[in-house]
C-alpha cells in the first residue's frame, strides 16, 4: 500500500528506503525530502510504503518522478498517472506497467576520502584554473539560474515559471546547506559553473556543469569540476553524477569511475 507521508512512522519508512545510498536518484530524493517535506507550497509530495512493508521512498513533483527502492509497480503506476506525472527517474532499469523505458545515463562517482585528511589515489585530479579566470563559491543564484538556462545542461523544455521555481528551490537548498554551487568568471563575468545541487551527510550530486560556448575548450569546466569535487570528497563525501550522452569520456579523463546507470521511464502519450 502506498501511503502520503504525513506522520513521524512514515517519514522514517521513507528514508529507510534511502539510508546509506549514494546513487544518484536516493540523493536527490533525500534533499528534497529534507528540504521540502514540510514546505506543502513546494509542490513536492513523498509517498511511501506501508508498515511491515519493503521501504521505497517516491518523490513527486509536477509531471515528474523520482523513485528508490521495490514499490509495487502496477499500484505505482496508477498513482502516478492519478497525479499526472509523466517522467520518472530511477535506478530500476524495469519500466512500471504500461511505461516504457526510454533512457539510461551512465553514473559516475569519485570516493569520499577516509578518515585521516588526506587524498586517496583514486578520484579526480587536481587541476589548475585556467590563467585569467576567478574561481566564485559564493556565486549569485539568481545569475547561475540565468546562465544555466541560456544553456545546454537543462535539457526538458523551460518557461518563466519552470525557471523561477529552479531558483527558489536552489536557494532553499543553499540555505540549508544541502548544496552548494561554484562558477568560474572571467572580469566578473560567469564563464562557466558546476554545483552539487543535493548534499547528504555521506554523498553529493554534481550536475548542472556548463561552459559559455566562447569559453570552451580552454579547461574551465574540468578544472571547475574537479576543484568542487575535490572539495565534497574531502568533507568525507562520496561524489556521483549523471553524464549526459556523449560527455562520458570526459569524465573518465577527469579521474570519475563510471559504475552503475540511472533509467528514464515516460508514461503513455495517450493516458
Amino acid at each position: 500500500m502506498i501511503r502520503l507521508v504525513e506522520s513521524p512512522a512514515d517519514a522514517a519508512r521513507f528514508q529507510a528506503a534511502l539510508a546509506g545510498r549514494t546513487d544518484p536518484v536516493a540523493v536527490e530524493t533525500a534533499v528534497r525530502f529534507a528540504a521540502f517535506h514540510r514546505l506543502p507550497g513546494s509542490g513536492w509530495r513523498f509517498y511511501t510504503g506501508g508498515e511491515g512493508e519493503e521501504p521505497f521512498a517516491l518523490a513527486v513533483r509536477g509531471a515528474s518522478a523520482l523513485l528508490t527502492g521495490s514499490a509495487e509497480g502496477e499500484e505505482t503506476a496508477l498513482l502516478l498517472n492519478f497525479l499526472q506525472a509523466r517522467r520518472l527517474k530511477t535506478a530500476r532499469p524495469d519500466p512500471l506497467p504500461g511505461w516504457r523505458r526510454d533512457a539510461a545515463f551512465h553514473v559516475f562517482y569519485a570516493p569520499a576520502e577516509g578518515p585521516v585528511a588526506r587524498p586517496l589515489p583514486e578520484g579526480p585530479v587536481a587541476r589548475p584554473l585556467p590563467e585569467g579566470f576567478v574561481l566564485n563559491e559564493a556565486p549569485s543564484l539568481l545569475g547561475v539560474t540565468e546562465f544555466l538556462w541560456g544553456g545546454e545542461s537543462m535539457a526538458a523544455p523551460h518557461d518563466r515559471r519552470s525557471t523561477d521555481t529552479f531558483y527558489s528551490e536552489i536557494c532553499t537548498m543553499r540555505n540549508r546547506g544541502l548544496a552548494q554551487i561554484w562558477t568560474l568568471e572571467e572580469k566578473g563575468v560567469t564563464v562557466a559553473t558546476a554545483g552539487a545541487y543535493a548534499i547528504t551527510e555521506n554523498a553529493a550530486l554534481l550536475s548542472a556543469v556548463e561552459t559559455a560556448p566562447a569559453f570552451r575548450g580552454k579547461g574551465c569546466a574540468g578544472a571547475l569540476v574537479c576543484a568542487l569535487a575535490r572539495e565534497l570528497c574531502g568533507q568525507g563525501k562520496a561524489v556521483c553524477l549523471v553524464a549526459r550522452p556523449g560527455v562520458e569520456g570526459f569524465y573518465e579523463k577527469l579521474g570519475f569511475e563510471q559504475r552503475g546507470l540511472t533509467y528514464g521511464h515516460t508514461a503513455p502519450e495517450n493516458d
